[in-house]
């Protein structure tokens, strides 16, 4: 048995001999020249690039210098005739040699600065940064081998140069040329002949950047600059020193070693008097030139062994490494084959074993880490279906647990959504009953027309069933294109205005054409690409054209949408990724513009559900154009029904509502409501306030908000039901935010008679109002005929009362008759006091005396802005302010107490009902403050003290000035 595991040792040590560590024997014995050889190629191409990197910097280095002469010699300063005041007359250099002076000062490179003038027929230093006693032109260019100034002039002048640079001087101890660049100025005077400014320019920060080279190089190789005729001019930290090296190369550049034809790779190679090998390269330098002609050029000499020296090492590395592979191929061999094929033929037993359907585990394999892993693994396989199963299951109970998180959450944001709505379209109902101008009539409809259009996508957008399996029910009904066409154009041309652009809005076939399809969703489709088109261009214009085509069946017409507009465009590899959901023309779209990138998909779901299709033509940065055809119904003309519910306003007069809402805005736009139809109002903030005033009032109907502290409306409306006498059976209809059909059932289940969803319709409250009418009359004829219930009635006893009423569902209202109903005026009255008791207003009836607010007085209070939405009401404004005062004063002390009692959702109505009542009024900075508190306290983390002062500071300033001002304007 023992036979087969020891033959694997030989075997395993020559298949990792023939198959590692000779053929890499072979290899590099056959390689190795023709690997040098291309290795030294890199390197060389390698030195030769740095050699050039090293030529730019110095020829930057000389390219600036000569930038600053140039910026010199056209210097205003030279077309100073007299000297400064600042500098006497006496002063034999004036201010231009003292400014001179300055600069060499300054920049040291620059030795001497000479201004020289023409004079008659000669040159003289006019101006200098030394002493002109002690220059004179003859003796400065004669330092540099020239003979008069005039040479150096016709040789510009022939050669079209701007500076004329001399042959170095001093190489061996101070390095230096001459530059000599006439000056240019733009004055007509007598004064203004040719003026040449020459400068004795030292070398030294060009030795400089060689030394630093040097440096970073290896120790053998050197760096110089040298001139045509291989003379050396700068060598760095060699400078001045004769070396022979430098010699060996002058020969070979005179013998024309550096030819074109003797260089590879840029480098050349040549031997010199000891046999060694060097690679050298010749860069030129371009900035020092005159006549067009190189006359410098920077050198680098490498010895060859020093280029080779890592590719020398990396080879003998390389062998050391196989024989030593090697070594340890033939230890590994043995020691594995003992280690391997033991507890190899053990697991393949143990796998035997699955397929006969046993899981049974073993113990424990001793052998190496991975077997013992592989086995535990293989142990592991009996119960992983079974841990498999539960995780599946746990999974399930999460997304089940997800999935209901989710639809709190969008019934959460729904109410978000839907209560300032309400606030809006219901004041935008009550203002279309006052006398309105057309013009104002006009703008009042189309807000009302978008909201309820915003509030129709937003119930589709909120079933996320429907937008998950992407099932959009399609509504048809009958429809003038005249209608949408209007609805758009007065959407939308303000604001493309607003930004500057043209808008325009065409249709090219009988406006007053019919068709019979889903005019909300054509709408949403309209308003959708629109609005991208108005976003994303910021100039320039956005047309849409309406066409109508044929189709197949003669009953079916083909709409066609054409939205092109100017802006930012898309590119061609994104055209296709922007109708998927989440996804944009680009990712930095979504931080500029902002955006969910939904819209176009909808878009394109909404047309194919209605048979069409969606087209975009697009070049970034010019602009885009979408087609949209959808196949719609030949309509016809049908007037819309209004179902106008008559009141008898005698019936409801003095009937007694209990609104139960925490919101005072809705409760001021229900109250409107109902008392145009006469009846009286009164109002709690939640459904235990509800409980308790139910015990000692009698009321007639109760409308009923679901989201509310303390008690919602599904519990209140439970305990209400279940009450042992006949106040359970009072009609109750249900107003809520939220529009999910599972709150709606909660709604009816605990005993709503109804649910009237917000944004409030007028026409939806008055609807069921009729439609409860009896039963509310009958609750009213119950409450003023106390002697046909005796105190102590049950609900089931006086059941007979209404049944005489005809309504089968309502149960007997029972009431105490030793307790006295509260009096009109408490049902009504809810006039405010404001810093005494000397001053009220009634808020509910509007009686009183008229007050007008100067907007200019109010400092924490954009007053101008709420005057403008309640169409310049001051009364309205004054009973909103009042309402502020009375309700919000103490929403600091309350949150403090919630937050000292740990009470985070209580924290959270407070600072939202807050936030969203001082933004009402236009006290932004207490509504920024209230909403800094929020965000903390919605997780459940404590505010500072500091944030708490400043929202303390900005309402108790806000508080006040409504105080103050009333007070004065009542006065």
């Amino acid at each position: 048995m023992r036979l087969i595991p020891n033959k694997i040792k030989p075997i395993l040590l020559a298949s990792m001999l023939a198959v590692g560590i000779i053929p890499a024997f072979l290899y590099s014995w056959i390689s190795s020249e023709k690997l040098s050889t291309v290795a030294l190629g890199q390197i060389a191409k390698g030195i030769s690039s740095r050699t050039n990197i090293a030529a730019k910097n110095i020829d930057d280095i000389i390219a600036n210098r000569l930038l600053s002469l140039k910026v010199l010699s056209s210097s205003p300063i030279f077309e100073q005739d007299a000297p400064i005041a600042s500098y006497p007359a006496s002063d034999s250099q004036g201010f231009i040699s003292h400014y001179l002076t300055k600069l060499t000062e300054v920049d040291q490179a620059f030795n001497a600065i000479h201004l020289v003038e023409k004079k008659g027929d000669d040159f003289f230093i006019s101006r200098s940064s030394r002493s002109l006693e002690t220059v004179t032109l003859h003796n400065e260019l004669r330092k540099f081998g020239l003979i008069n100034i005039e040479s150096a002039i016709k040789q510009m002048a022939a050669t079209g140069d701007n500076v004329f640079i001399s042959v170095p001087q001093d190489l061996i101890s101070v390095p230096c040329l001459l530059l000599i660049t006439k000056v240019n100025n733009d004055s007509d005077t007598a004064a203004s002949e040719d003026r040449y400014l020459v400068v004795e320019y030292l070398l030294s920060e060009i030795n400089e950047s060689l030394t630093y080279f040097t440096d970073n190089i290896a120790s053998a190789e050197y760096v110089f600059i040298i001139n045509n005729d291989g003379n050396t001019i700068l060598s760095g930290k060699n400078q001045g020193r004769s070396l022979q090296v430098f010699n060996d190369f002058k020969q070979n550049y005179s013998a024309g070693a550096f030819s074109e034809n003797n260089m590879q790779y840029g480098v050349s190679h040549y031997t010199n008097r000891y046999g060694d090998d060097l690679l050298t390269t010749v860069s030129p330098l371009n900035t020092l030139s005159n006549n067009n002609e190189t006359r410098w050029s920077l050198v680098t000499i490498t010895p060859q062994h020093v280029a080779t020296q890592a590719i020398d090492y990396l080879y003998r590395y390389f062998m050391l490494a196989l024989l030593f592979t090697a070594c340890i191929v033939m230890v590994l061999s043995i020691v594995l084959t003992k280690r391997i094929t033991v507890p190899l033929a053990k697991l393949a037993r143990f796998a035997a074993q699955f397929k006969l359907g046993n899981y049974t585990s073993q113990h424990t394999l001793k052998g190496p880490h991975e077997f013992q892993v592989l086995q535990e693994a293989l142990n592991q396989g009996a119960t992983k279906i079974a841990y498999d199963t539960q995780r599946l299951n746990q999974a399930l109970e999460k997304a089940e647990a997800a999935d209901r998180a989710k639809s709190t959450f969008l019934a959460n944001l729904s109410h978000e959504i839907r209560t300032p709505m309400n606030g809006m379209l219901g004041l935008s109902q009550l203002l279309l009953k006052t006398d309105l101008t057309q013009e104002q009539r006009h703008h009042l409809l189309t807000l009302l027309d978008s909201g309820k259009h915003m509030m129709s996508i937003l119930n589709d957008i909120l079933d996320f069933s429907k937008i998950e399996q992407g099932q959009f029910k399609l509504n048809k009904a009958n429809f003038c294109i005249t209608d949408l066409v209007g609805t758009i154009e007065s959407t939308y041309y303000s604001l493309a205005k607003e930004k500057g652009l043209d808008f325009s809005i065409q249709c090219h076939f009988d406006s007053n054409s019919w068709f019979f399809a889903d005019k909300s969703r054509i709408r949403q489709i309209l308003f959708n690409v629109i609005n991208n088109a108005i976003k994303f261009t910021d100039k320039g214009e956005v047309r849409v054209s309406l066409n109508q085509g044929q189709c197949d069946n003669p009953k079916e017409r083909k709409l066609i949408i054409t939205a092109q507009d100017t802006g930012i465009g898309i590119a061609e590899d994104r055209m296709q990724q922007i109708f998927d959901p989440f996804s944009q023309a680009e990712i930095s779209t979504s931080r500029r513009f902002g955006g969910t990138g939904l819209g176009l998909s909808i878009v394109r779901q909404l047309a194919n559900l209605m048979n069409g299709d969606i087209q975009l033509e697009s070049a970034y940065g010019k602009g885009s154009t979408f087609t949209i055809t959808l196949v719609v119904e030949q309509g016809y003309y049908k007037q819309e029904k209004q179902q106008e519910v008559e009141f008898d306003r005698s019936t409801f007069i003095n009937l007694k509502v209990l609104i139960v809402e925490d919101n005072h805005l809705n409760v001021l736009i229900i109250e409107s409501f109902l008392k145009q139809y006469g009846f009286n109002t009164h109002a709690v903030e939640n459904g235990a306030e509800a409980l308790k005033i139910l015990e000692h009032v009698y009321f007639d109907v109760i409308l009923m908000d679901n989201h509310m502290p303390v008690m919602d409306g599904i519990e209140a409306t439970k305990r209400i039901r279940a009450l042992n006498s006949a106040i359970c059976q009072i009609p109750i209809f249900a107003c809520t935010a939220d529009v999910f059909e599972e709150t709606q059932r909660n709604m009816l289940r605990a005993g709503a008679d109804c649910v009237i969803t917000k944004p409030l319709d007028e026409r939806k409250l008055q609807d069921a109002l009729q439609r409860f009418k009896s039963k509310i009359t009958a609750m009213a004829s119950l409450r003023t005929e106390p002697e046909d219930i005796t105190p102590t009635m049950p609900a089931k006893a006086s059941s007979s009362l209404l049944m005489n009423n005809n309504i089968e569902e309502a149960e007997i209202l029972t009431t105490e008759r030793d307790i006295e109903p509260v009096s009109e005026q408490s049902d009504t009255d809810h006039s405010f006091d404001i810093l005494d008791q000397n001053f009220s207003l009634d808020i509910n009836n509007g009686e009183g005396c008229d007050i007008t607010l100067d907007p200019t007085q109010f400092k924490h209070i954009e007053l101008s802005t709420l005057l403008e939405m309640m169409d310049d009401d001051h009364n309205i404004v004054v009973q909103f302010l009042m309402m502020f005062t009375q309700e919000h004063a103490n929403d600091v002390s309350k949150f403090e107490q919630a937050l000292k009692q740990s009470d985070f959702d209580a924290a959270v109505l407070i600072s939202h009902s807050l936030k969203g009542a001082s933004g009402s009024i236009g006290a932004f900075k207490v509504s920024q403050a209230a909403q800094t508190v929020e965000k903390k306290v919605k997780i459940k983390a404590l505010p500072t003290e500091n944030e708490i002062a400043l929202l303390a500071k900005e309402l108790q300033c806000v508080i006040k000035e409504i105080h103050q001002q009333l007070t004065v304007t009542a006065i």
